[in-house]
């Protein structure tokens, strides 16, 4: 039976003129044997004793070099698949493929109008028009941070104010504080000689247990007490 290579896409055969080896699948080690099989990557293979993999899917460093690279190294895993290679080049080139080219943006440029001699607006592109929906949202956003703004300096206007009545109110409670201050010390000191004040026109003065009446000209007089 004349050996093959079970790699996907690979039609190497055993030629003794050819400097190509063969390399039984490691049965006998099984954790070896499953890097071998997904290494290969064909679907539902399973390798048998005849099963092999050619020396062209192997690296350079999976040999043994005394022995003219027809051995391999106890954990070498073939890597080199010309499969693969295409796929992913294939896949590269349908990338580009799939993707057009980018126009090259063009610089709108005012035209002048032969009837007036006047410099036209510049005809907008659809990028162009793309950006002024943006700059839309841009002006929307800003008119609403402005109304905003505007409502919280109305609310501190309106602070403003009651801050101002509050303190006009206290400073006239600090005036009648003051007043009343004013009039208890004036109250002692006019105890401490003796006399009262009162009012005239309403109270009789009261001099050595005798009464008079007062006259309506006269407006405060002194009781001797």
């Amino acid at each position: 039976m004349v050996q093959s290579c079970s790699a996907y896409g690979c039609k190497n055969r055993y030629d003794k003129d050819k400097p190509i080896s063969f390399h039984k699948f490691p049965l006998k080690r099984p954790l070896l044997c499953k890097k071998w099989e997904a290494a290969v990557r064909r679907a539902e293979f399973k390798p048998t004793k005849y099963s092999s993999i050619c020396s062209d899917h192997f690296s350079a460093d999976c040999f043994k070099r005394e022995c003219n690279n027809k051995l391999l190294k106890d954990n070498a895993v073939p890597t080199i698949f010309a499969h693969m290679e295409i796929k992913k080049k294939s896949g590269k080139a349908v990338k580009k493929e799939q993707l057009p080219a980018e126009p090259e943006p063009v610089p709108a440029v005012p035209e002048i109008d032969p009837a007036i001699g006047l410099l036209l607006p510049p005809l907008y592109t659809p990028s162009h028009i793309a950006v002024i929906c943006d700059h839309n949202y841009t002006v929307e956003d800003t008119v609403h941070q402005r109304r905003r703004i505007q409502q919280l300096e109305e609310q501190v206007d309106k602070l403003r104010k009651k801050l101002k009545i509050a303190n006009q109110k206290c400073r006239r409670q600090e005036r009648s504080l003051e007043k009343l201050e004013r009039e208890v010390s004036e109250y002692r000191e006019a105890k401490g000689s003796g006399y009262v004040i009162f009012p005239g026109n309403y109270y009789e003065v009261l001099n050595e247990n005798e009464y008079k009446e007062l006259t309506p000209e006269i407006t405060y007089k002194e009781i001797i007490l």
